[in-house]
């Protein structure tokens, strides 16, 4: 046969060569075919994946299914998912994304979005009325439904108790932030006469815009409103700003920024803060990160902006998105609902991570009213429900990311300005800021023509 081929030998096993790769090509993707899961879960934390571990085999034998969890790294999933969307290549069945991560997903027309539009299930099965509503905001984009809410992150006050107490603050008493703040200034101490105060009353960072966005949401306020306008320049915004750098800078400071990971844990145990800002997530790392501290903690509402003001906000999330390409969507959505909605498995995941789940039912399981050694045995499961209810929205689309970045460079010129001159002519320069914050992004979200549709 090698001797009858008219162009030679070489070419001859090159040809055969190739026949036999493009068989084997074919083969092997047959077979993947064949042994692919019925659903490819990924997601991102790590936390999450013991309690998804005990809820897939119990979904398996109901549904005769195999279910495969793959934990990626979360700047990965994104990247990789965002461009195999837009490649029409193959993409996980389900996807677990973080805050923020949606508006990366929803910049063009919501027919291109590549994530199924959950709402008419949401409604249709009544589910909505079972979950804090304020949570969807994060997961929809021009009043519909991306993903389902992992979280509520409620935020309240975590503190040295030891101290607080030993010091004579009674927390009840700080009810709103001026009260707060008054009390901070009897606080701040330089302890060993070098000039340096040793003792603030709350971390703080200085520079970084979420503290200032976690207050604000407090507030009422926020980056965008629900129909995707930008409402960040308000006189409620200039009004926060005003107040976070009196606390932040000047001789009349009441906070420090302790930083993150090994700082943040001796600043912590060294008492150089008293408070810090605790979503449910963190009070858990706290618990793995400074055991030392079990018993002298303690969690309180924030303090209210007006007396009888909402005591609390948010800060993070996670959700829960079924892809467009899936071949079995009404599967992945069954999936997706033995995960979130699972009363038992939720009390259980709440031990495991501190977490409060948006799923209202859950909160009345004895897990949420079990006293926590960590925090002086106090029931922080019970109190952090006690404020998921009145958790404010967190509105995001495609432009969030530039809103809160010119935000925050507002912030940053306001400060420069206040350390120099104090109060002299400060609101006006914020004001002058926030309007041309609010111009520039509104400038650049009109340049996108396909969002309108």
């Amino acid at each position: 046969m090698i001797d009858r081929f008219p162009y030679g030998k070489a070419p001859f096993w090159l040809l055969a060569l190739a026949l036999a790769s493009t068989l084997s090509v074919f083969l092997l993707r047959q077979r993947a075919t064949e042994t692919r899961p019925d659903l490819i879960f990924a997601l991102f934390a790590p936390n999450h994946l013991p309690a998804y571990r005990r809820v897939t085999p119990v979904f398996e034998r109901e549904h005769h299914v195999r279910v495969a969890l793959e934990l990626v790294h979360q700047r990965a999933l994104q990247t990789r998912l965002q461009n195999a969307l837009l490649a029409g290549t193959e993409v996980p069945d389900l996807v677990e994304i973080p805050e923020g991560s949606l508006s990366f997903f929803t910049r063009g027309p919501l027919e291109d979005v590549g994530f199924v539009d959950l709402t008419a299930r949401l409604d249709a099965e009544g589910h909505r009325q079972h979950l804090v509503n304020s949570r969807l905001s994060l997961w929809s984009s021009r009043g519909h439904v991306f993903a389902l809410p992992h979280d509520v992150h409620p935020v309240m006050l975590m503190y040295r108790a030891d101290l607080v107490e030993g010091l004579g603050i009674d927390v009840e008493t700080l009810k709103t932030w001026d009260d707060f703040a008054a009390a901070g200034r009897k606080v701040v101490r330089d302890l060993d006469g070098d000039g340096v105060p040793d003792r603030y009353m709350i971390d703080l960072p200085s520079a970084a815009s979420w503290g200032l966005l976690l207050l604000m949401r407090q507030r009422g306020l926020d980056l965008f409103d629900d129909a995707g306008h930008v409402v960040f320049n308000d006189p409620r915004t200039v009004d926060t700003m005003v107040w976070y750098l009196r606390q932040s800078y000047g001789k009349d400071r009441i906070a420090y920024e302790c930083g993150w990971g090994q700082s943040l844990m001796k600043a912590m145990i060294d008492g150089l803060a008293l408070f810090y800002i605790a979503p449910d997530w963190r009070t858990f790392v706290t618990e793995q990160d400074v055991p030392s501290l079990a018993g002298k903690m303690k969690v309180t509402p924030l303090p209210a902006w007006e007396p009888g003001g909402r005591r609390t906000s948010v800060w993070g999330g996670t959700g829960l998105a079924i892809t467009k390409s899936s071949k079995h969507v009404d599967l992945a959505w069954q999936f997706a609902k033995s995960l979130y909605f699972n009363q038992a498995e939720l009390g259980r995941r709440f031990l495991d991570t501190n977490i409060i789940p948006p799923f209202r039912d859950a909160w009345n399981l004895p897990e949420f009213k079990h006293p926590n050694r960590y925090f002086s045995n106090q029931p922080i499961g019970a109190l952090y429900a006690a404020r998921a209810a009145e958790t404010p929205p967190a509105w995001t689309n495609a432009y969030s990311t530039l809103a809160e970045g010119k935000l925050g460079e507002a912030f940053l010129r306001a400060s420069a300005h206040f350390r120099a001159h104090g109060e002299a002519g400060l609101r006006e320069l914020i004001q002058t800021e926030l309007d041309a914050a609010e111009s520039y992004v509104k400038s650049v979200m009109a340049r996108n023509v396909l969002a309108r549709r």
